[in-house]
């Protein structure tokens, strides 16, 4: 058992990584809208996102992370300048991004709901408050864990038990 604590505390630092700008700008985002034409292969973030939205929410993931585009997009030329395929599919990264978008949405959503509610929070909303009402502001983001790092760094683990005395 003791084994698998420090195994449980990665995942529960890896499942707390992705950004809350990334998250707020998908709160913010129409429910329903036209989806935005200029975005392509598109999954877990809204479709109705405009160009700027995007690059922002980008910019949330490269300095949560530490890195620049190419981290999590393809390369296609470097002369004169450096050109990314934002569609491509190919950089395993990209997909771990996509998880862990997911997963910080349903941590800001459902899962900090529970804990708003246990804490006692939830019951002094206003009973009308419901699908019009303002989604939570997101709390976890790529930050939360990475800190500017692509991998999150663990604490130190605690000292050995003091020897007993005699």
């Amino acid at each position: 058992m003791v084994k698998v604590l420090p195994l449980v505390l990665i995942a529960i630092l890896i499942l707390g990584c992705t950004t809350t700008a990334q998250t707020n700008a998908a709160a913010n985002a129409p429910a329903a809208g036209p989806a935005n034409p200029e975005l392509k292969n598109v999954q877990v973030l809204p479709k109705t996102l405009t160009r700027q939205e995007l690059i922002a929410i980008m910019r949330t993931f490269t300095r949560g992370l530490g890195v620049r585009c190419n981290h999590c997009h393809v390369v296609t030329a470097t002369e004169p300048e450096e050109k990314l395929d934002f569609v491509s599919d190919a950089k395993e990264e990209k997909k771990v991004a996509r998880v862990m978008i997911q997963m910080t949405q349903q941590i800001n959503g459902a899962w900090l709901e529970r804990v708003e509610e246990a804490e006692g929070h939830h019951e002094e909303a206003a009973p009308a408050a419901s699908a019009s009402a303002a989604p939570m502001q997101p709390r976890v983001g790529c930050w939360t864990c990475h800190r500017g790092k692509t991998e999150p760094e663990m604490p130190p683990p605690p000292p050995p038990p003091a020897a007993p005395s005699s």
